[in-house]
């Protein structure tokens, strides 16, 4: 236990605690946020029959125990005390009455039997794996395979073809043989005898609203004023925010600059490649704002230090290069506090995405005669796929446009990390990978808000939860996202998919929403997203990284003559195929361990 809490030392550096009973052992690393001086874990009932561990935070822990005193005599002011007594009083139904972020593990001594779950979205991780008789979970990778060393880490084929198919492993499945996760919105009972019961205890409502637009765009903005100023600010520690100078990340900075709690702290980091760097219009917002503003500019040599680090500590391949600047702005905002906002969640559910424009376009596209889009489609692919990211080059969206349409029409999962072409030629004896995710709704007519739903459900906790998780927990750093607050995210989902777009432009109702408490300029912006400039990096060192690599004898499933003409058509600005190569990448530095 004590090597395996060592791998987790950078989750909780305040405090570490361990408890072994007669056939089990637990231990939690704590990163102190609520009641500093109480919440000690592993947390046992008086009695010692229930052992609690658990990460997360609950924002309504306040109204919970309030609700629990008469019942419980409570001995801390932490949420992981109410956590323990709801559960006790309560059973497993307590977690539907959950606000916030969490797993966790309760386990009844007199019974042998285990609970675990997760958050409705996924924020924490839980993985876990069976060998025998044993039974291990933790809160990343690297420490459960130090639980079970006697287990060697292989790889699993469906994890690996769906992580070179979307960039990342989808829910309940890893890319490690033999290991899963909980799933996000899950409880998982462990009998005694070794059966299992995994149970969804939420299923948010798609039932379509029935008022207007103006009323719509009102009720979404109490309920985000009230997730922020009400719960996402509940701490006993400074809480700062990430600030792009997009739409949400500057949304949520204006609100929490208006709660009352004095001037926020907010945090940026960028790159010298123009097209990739945002300090100035964080900036801009900051000053606008009130903000107190910090910005560093991120140095390809830091880049390049942390990128093996932070695919190492993943424990399994990872497809976002954006990864990295997102590690780099948490070192940025350690330093400061111990808490930041963030605006993830805002993309899926209010229509923020390119790809959602696109499949709208698309839609209009073929509706062009054949030889009209022959000659449009000939006349992109002539030109050189640029370097820059797609948000600055309109050239560049031409060119992903013409793949989009050339991919055809698939169920929709998430969006393919590449095409199909490069599939064959980087992985060719690629597998089939896991079945598709269990809907927790209908299927939907509209294709539009059938991306929408399924992009919650597999790419936002898959990917960006995921990423903001590990790159903000490597600093001990904790990461809110009040675009995820339940009731918000409950509402928004039942709203026509129509409302969030304007032409080919989305978030049109967080627009109407929020005028007039952001900063007119940023709804002017171009959508940039927090990307890496890995295609500048593949020319250089990450190119050479590669290589090496690549020469080596042990390469699993990518091709090794594949991955040279892809990267020397790369490096010959003949394409770019940065997305291809970083998978590639991600994939040999956790095979080299």
């Amino acid at each position: 236990m004590g090597a395996a809490l060592q791998r987790l030392k950078h989750r909780g550096p305040d405090e570490t605690g361990s408890y072994a009973g007669d056939d089990f052992v637990a231990g939690q690393t704590r990163l102190a946020i609520i009641d500093l001086k109480g919440g000690h874990q592993p947390m046992r009932d008086p009695a010692g029959r229930w052992v609690l561990v658990f990460n997360g935070e609950i924002y309504n822990y306040r109204q919970l125990r309030a609700q629990l005193t008469g019942r419980w005599s409570f001995r801390d002011d932490s949420d992981t005390e109410v956590l323990l007594a709801g559960l006790i009083t309560e059973g497993p139904g307590f977690v539907e009455r959950l606000d916030g972020m969490w797993a966790f593990v309760l386990h009844d001594v007199a019974s042998g039997d285990l609970l675990l779950s997760r958050d409705r979205f996924g924020k924490k991780p839980l993985y876990y794996r069976r060998h025998g008789a044993t039974f291990a979970c933790a809160s990343e990778l690297p420490a459960l395979a130090v639980l079970t060393p006697d287990v060697a880490v292989t790889e699993d084929a469906a994890g690996i073809a769906d992580y070179f198919r979307y960039g990342y492993a989808l829910p309940g499945k890893t890319c490690v043989a033999g290991v899963s996760e909980v799933l996000p919105a899950h409880t998982l009972w462990l009998r005694a005898d070794g059966s299992t019961v995994e149970t969804r205890y939420w299923a948010p409502s798609v039932e379509p609203w029935t008022g207007s637009f103006d009323e719509a765009a009102e009720q979404v903005r109490e309920l985000l004023t009230e997730a922020v100023h009400r719960r996402q600010l509940a701490s006993d520690v400074e809480v700062g925010a990430f600030l792009s100078g997009g739409v949400d990340s500057t949304t949520v900075c204006a609100l929490a600059q208006n709660a009352g709690f004095g001037k926020l702290r907010t945090f940026t980091a960028g790159f010298a490649e123009a097209t990739f760097d945002e300090r100035e219009p964080a900036a801009r917002a900051a000053a606008e704002l009130g903000t107190l503003h910090t910005a560093e500019e991120i140095k390809p040599e830091m880049a390049a230090a942390l990128a093996t680090a932070l695919l190492r500590r993943m424990g399994q391949p990872f497809g976002d290069s954006s990864l990295v600047p997102t590690a780099l702005v948490a070192s940025v905002a350690a330093k400061h506090v111990k808490v930041v906002l963030t605006g993830d969640g805002s993309d899926e559910i209010f229509g923020g995405y390119a790809r959602y424009m696109g499949r709208l376009l698309r839609q209009r596209y073929h509706r062009l005669p054949a030889s009209l889009r022959s000659i449009v489609e000939r006349g992109v692919l002539a030109t050189s796929e640029p370097y820059a990211h797609h948000s600055g080059s309109l050239l560049k969206r031409a060119h992903l446009f013409v793949q989009h349409v050339r991919e055809g029409r698939e169920t929709y999962i998430g969006p393919p990390a590449i095409r199909k072409e490069m599939l064959a030629q980087l992985v060719p004896g690629l597998g089939d990978g896991n079945p598709m995710p269990d809907r927790p709704w209908p299927d939907d007519p509209h294709e539009l808000r059938h991306m929408l739903l399924m992009d919650c459900l597999v790419y936002l906790p898959q990917d960006i939860l995921q990423k903001v998780d590990r790159a903000t927990m490597m600093y001990s750093l904790e990461a809110r996202s009040p675009f995820l607050d339940k009731a918000l995210f409950e509402f928004a989902i039942r709203l026509p998919w129509q409302w969030h777009f304007s032409g080919m432009k989305g978030k049109r109702l967080l627009h109407a929403a929020m005028r007039g408490r952001v900063p007119d300029f940023i709804w002017g912006r171009r959508k940039q997203g927090f990307a890496s400039p890995v295609s500048h990096w593949l020319r250089n060192w990450l190119g050479d990284d590669l290589l090496a690599m690549a020469n080596s004898e042990d390469t699993g499933v990518v091709d090794v003559a594949g991955l040279h003409a892809l990267l020397r058509e790369h490096r010959a600005g003949h394409a770019d195929h940065s997305q291809p190569l970083w998978l590639a990448y991600t994939y040999l530095c956790w095979r080299a361990g």
